[in-house]
């Protein structure tokens, strides 16, 4: 584990809000005076990297659990090219740490979501650095997209025409009475329905809805990311992980045997994050394509269990596996789903 005795003093560093969830708070901390012979270790430590931080009052599981199942559970099944690293970091003065970050985030309550105002960072004395995906340089094109589900759910039945993740797509549309985003994600199989150079390219459109809000893909940024999408191994080695360890479902999982415990890392490689990079000088065609998978937390499969049971006949008998509502793909066929 790395160790820091504390932050850098307020006029050496920056710390900067990048991001939250229901559990965590994530920091950049930017060292502002080049590092001297008794910095330069923290200064190190913090390049690169961002500063993710528990929030209080949560029933998420510790850092030292994260990151042990990360380190068993994940980081044995895909290339460390694969992987945004992640690291615990210990500091010894705890109360200056929380206090610094528990300031900055105040800062900026009136800009958070609604929900999350007020909630703070968890008095504790460890963190996690994890690699920054953002940019390195002003040019580079970032953007963050959910793989999600990239195989049929167990649960569907025979006659399904529209995969698992179109699927809740439409349930939840249905339910806010919301029509169809302006720019809706790509279906998953599409994404995969791609992965051969022998098959037809992705089309600009299916690029800038992956893409997402990040800037405008340049068209070296484009062809290179079309390349990506054809040669990667990233994504279907995801897929493959996601098969093998769910074959039956939420809906059939044994919640006492083994099952259980395959669920649950099936649930978390549902739920990952694929951060990009395309530096601007990047080279040929899949040259400088960086692409990571992150947020792989161990799920609770105890307490998540009748949520995903729950979810799974929502989808099954409400008909949106078969078509009802609207969706962002029109069906399944010959084993892949056709994008709209």
């Amino acid at each position: 584990m790395n160790n820091i005795t504390s932050l850098p003093p307020p006029d050496q560093c920056e710390i900067t809000f990048v991001g939250e969830g229901a559990a965590n708070v994530v920091f950049k901390v930017l060292i502002t005076t080049p590092p001297s012979t008794h910095d330069d270790e923290v200064y190190h430590k913090f390049k690169d990297h961002l500063l993710r931080v528990p929030k209080a009052n949560t029933t998420a599981y510790s850092y030292h659990d994260l990151q042990s199942h990360w380190e068993s559970a994940i980081v044995p099944r895909f290339p460390p090219s694969n992987l945004v690293h992640q690291q615990l970091l210990h500091w010894t003065s705890p109360h200056d740490v929380i206090s610094r970050l528990n300031s900055a985030l105040a800062s900026i309550d009136d800009t958070r979501r609604p929900d999350f105002r007020g909630s703070r960072i968890a008095h504790v004395t460890i963190g996690m650095l994890v690699a920054d995906m953002n940019q390195t340089h002003l040019t580079d094109t970032v953007f963050e997209f959910k793989p999600k589900w990239l195989a049929q759910s167990p649960s569907a039945p025979p006659t399904a025409t529209r995969c698992r993740t179109c699927a809740r797509v439409a349930q939840k549309q249905q339910h806010k009475n919301k029509s169809p985003p302006p720019r809706p994600s790509p279906c998953p199989l599409t994404l995969l329905s791609h992965n051969t150079t022998s098959s037809p390219p992705p089309s600009n459109a299916l690029l800038t809805r992956l893409a997402g809000d990040a800037a405008p893909l340049t068209p070296s940024a484009a062809r290179r990311l079309a390349h990506w999408l054809q040669t990667n191994t990233l994504l279907p080695r995801l897929r493959d992980l996601q098969v093998e360890f769910d074959p039956v479902g939420p809906l059939s999982v044994d919640k006492d045997g083994e099952g259980m415990e395959r669920l649950q890392l099936a649930m978390t490689l549902r739920d990952c994050s694929c951060y990009v990079r395309i530096p601007a000088d990047g080279g040929g065609e899949g040259d400088g394509v960086e692409a990571r998978l992150g947020d792989l937390d161990r799920k609770n499969g105890e307490g998540k269990l009748g949520y995903w049971r729950e979810t799974e006949r929502g989808l099954v008998e409400g008909g949106f596996t078969r078509g009802r509502g609207w969706g962002v793909c029109w069906g399944v066929k010959g084993g892949w789903l056709m994008d709209s």
